[in-house]
């Protein structure tokens, strides 16, 4: 009859279109989620930032070099972005709520095992290698559902969230050097371990997302005949793949349910029916492409991300420099510990300056998000090239503090300029993408420059070098606006 294969259509129709969308409250317990995300950064930052700190207090314990003691911290904020795809492979399966508390368990555990450490290399595996990566999933993890849950007022969000991070410098560094003062570095640790542990407790507030279904209404046939709706509107709590797997199955029950009707032409239904789950399942089940899909290949055919992608690598490349100016205070300046962690705690505070105005400046006053990327990336080019020669507290703190209020600028306009460049629905994956280029610099850059200062004995390289490559992210940023502005394809 035709009446079952039109309606063999229209719920085939239906099916393909249907769609599972994140809807961002824009407020409420979003709020509570930002409140969150700002508390995991605030361990977060608060940890990679005092690697400097930290690397002083190794050399009481350890003779090694200094590129050596370096790569506990290079091995920290390099996996801060490199374990991304961790949490993002994570996240098909669970919910951002499940991973962020998996991976405060983990940075516990070698926490713990680090304060035990006998030598500098297993201490590198440990404090270094096992909790960096819960550093790194957890700073991705939170970053990303509070992005999720505005839209709107998306950058105040975020900026909000970063500020946690800037607060974490400002009061981590200061606890740090006073930790290693009075406990010392494996004591530190013991403390350090009890920090991660309350990632848990901050995991927890993250309530998944809910997500909307796209509704199949009543549609009327090519005959006049009034279709059923084969779909309802359903919310889910769950961002896994799981849920979403018993929606595919549910749909594929359901098309089976509406094409079992007596008609002459069930045989050509249940071959249509057939070809389009089999192609489906073989998509969805396809290694290759999974593995492609986790991996964000398809992102690299966009200029604009790969030039984006570029200006983040030399962007972390340029903060190397942050790990290694407490020694450049301590070493060869004469400074005491305490001014440099001073110092720092400094660069926290207007670090978190900079990421409040930024969410200002975009969501209120509407500036172009590129445009203060890019005056940010000359800000910090110049002071990074100034430091080694502020001799004195007085002098250096100021140039610190600018510096600061345009890295808070930088960090809050990642996943902005990321969002817009790729689109929300993509956001997630392409960031996952820019962070794992971004960690392997961050894991190469520190032991580089730490390298440079064993052989040359100076800081002056480290510096310039940092600089440069300021610069370096400054030229790649603003070929994205040229090609947007001349409509090069």
């Amino acid at each position: 009859m035709s009446f079952n294969s039109v309606q063999h259509e229209t719920v085939l129709k239906d099916v393909e279109s249907y769609e599972k969308r994140p809807v961002p409250p824009d407020g409420g317990w979003g709020w509570v989620v930002c409140f969150a995300a700002a508390s995991l950064c605030f361990i977060v930052n608060g940890l990679t930032s005092s690697s400097g700190i930290f690397l002083i207090g190794l050399t009481r314990i350890f003779d090694d070099p200094v590129s050596k003691l370096s790569l506990i911290g290079a091995l920290q904020s390099g996996l801060s972005m490199l374990a991304a795809p961790v949490a993002n492979m994570l996240l098909v399966y669970f919910s951002h709520r499940t991973v962020i508390i998996l991976a405060g368990l983990l940075g516990f555990i070698g926490a713990i095992l680090g304060a035990f450490s006998t030598s500098i290399d297993m201490m590198i595996v440990t404090y270094g290698l096992i909790a960096g990566v819960s550093l790194g999933m957890t700073f991705f993890t939170g970053q990303i559902i509070a992005g999720f849950y505005f839209e709107k007022k998306r950058a105040l969000a975020i900026g909000i969230s970063n500020c946690g991070g800037g607060m974490g410098i400002l009061v981590g560094n200061m606890l740090i050097e006073y930790f290693i003062e009075f406990y010392g570095p494996r004591g530190t640790l013991l403390l350090i371990s009890g920090a991660l542990l309350n990632i848990v407790v901050f995991g927890s507030l993250c309530r998944p997302l809910q997500y909307a279904y796209k509704n199949v209404e009543q549609k009327e046939s090519k005959d006049g005949t009034n279709q059923t709706s084969v779909m309802e509107d359903e919310e889910s709590h769950n961002t896994g793949i799981t849920r979403e797997r018993r929606i595919r199955n549910e749909r594929f029950i359901k098309l089976k349910e509406t094409q079992n009707v007596d008609s002459p032409s069930t045989a050509d239904k249940n071959s249509v029916k057939g070809e389009y789950v089999v192609r489906n399942r073989k998509d969805e089940n396809s290694l290759a492409k999974r593995c492609t899909n986790i991996m964000g290949v398809e992102f690299f055919k966009n200029i604009n991300f790969v030039l984006l992608m570029l200006s983040y690598v030399f962007w972390v490349f340029s903060l190397s420099e942050l790990m290694y100016l407490p020694p450049l205070c301590v070493w060869s300046f004469g400074m005491t510990q305490k001014k440099s962690a001073i110092l720092m705690s400094l660069h926290g505070l207007f670090t978190t300056i900079g990421e409040l105005f930024l969410g200002v400046f975009v969501d209120l006053l509407h500036f172009r998000s590129k445009n203060l990327y890019i005056f940010s990336l000359i800000i910090s080019s110049v002071s990074i090239i100034l430091m080694p020669y502020c001799y004195t507290f007085q002098y250096i703190a100021p140039v610190v503090c600018i510096y600061s209020i345009a890295l808070g600028f930088t960090v809050s306009l990642r996943l902005v300029l990321t969002t817009e460049v790729v689109g929300l629905e993509h956001s997630t994956k392409a960031y996952s993408v820019l962070c794992v280029t971004s960690g392997i610099a961050g894991l190469v850059s520190s032991p580089l420059f730490g390298l440079f200062y064993d052989i040359t004995g100076s800081f002056l390289v480290v510096f310039y070098g940092a600089g440069a490559c300021a610069v370096l992210a400054l030229v790649f940023i603003s070929l994205i606006t040229l090609r947007n502005k001349f409509c090069i394809k």
